[in-house]
């Protein structure tokens, strides 16, 4: 199961304003850039939520940006399943754990192969990117949101209070 973050149509609006200026496009620039694909009075229209953006052209229009389409309508996960945007595991805990919860092993081997990799031999807590916590959901066969939840509610986040 995929959950979806809702996003109004002023916020997708904002989302695609949002990557035009990260990747310091005026929308003159981008009409000169795309070579007239895109009008820069349509990226505006589109920006303003003047003119609804198809799901083909959205998919168009993240191809021209170089991003993927959910960050250009502001539904990516990253940031937005952990409350302050990161994610610390108690590798303590982890090993600890007398669950007898299946993906508990499988997570111990995934934690074991990312210190290795990272070089990270303190053994206790360990700070994990975004992609990593998509790892830790395929493992356990959850989505990003409920992978984390998982971890929270068998302890194994260090959560700061």
């Amino acid at each position: 199961m995929i959950i979806i973050p809702e996003r109004s149509i002023a916020e997708i609006a904002a989302s695609l304003r949002a990557v035009r200026k990260t990747k310091g496009l005026t929308l003159k620039e981008v009409e000169t850039k795309s070579g007239g694909v895109w009008k820069a009075v349509v990226i505006g229209s589109y920006e303003r939520c003047d003119r609804a953006l198809s799901v083909k052209k959205a998919i168009n229009l993240a191809n021209f940006y170089q991003v993927p389409l959910d960050e250009l309508l502001g539904l990516s996960v990253e940031n937005k399943v952990s409350p302050n945007g990161k994610i610390t595991l108690d590798i303590r805990s982890a090993i600890n754990s007398t669950s007898s919860d299946s993906n508990l092993e499988h997570l111990r081997n995934f934690l074991t192969l990312l210190c290795a990799k990272r070089r990270d031999w303190n053994g206790e807590v360990l700070s994990i990117r975004n992609s990593d916590l998509t790892t830790i959901a395929l493992l356990t066969n959850r989505d990003e949101a409920s992978a984390y939840e998982w971890l929270a509610s068998n302890h194994l986040l260090l959560l700061k209070s």
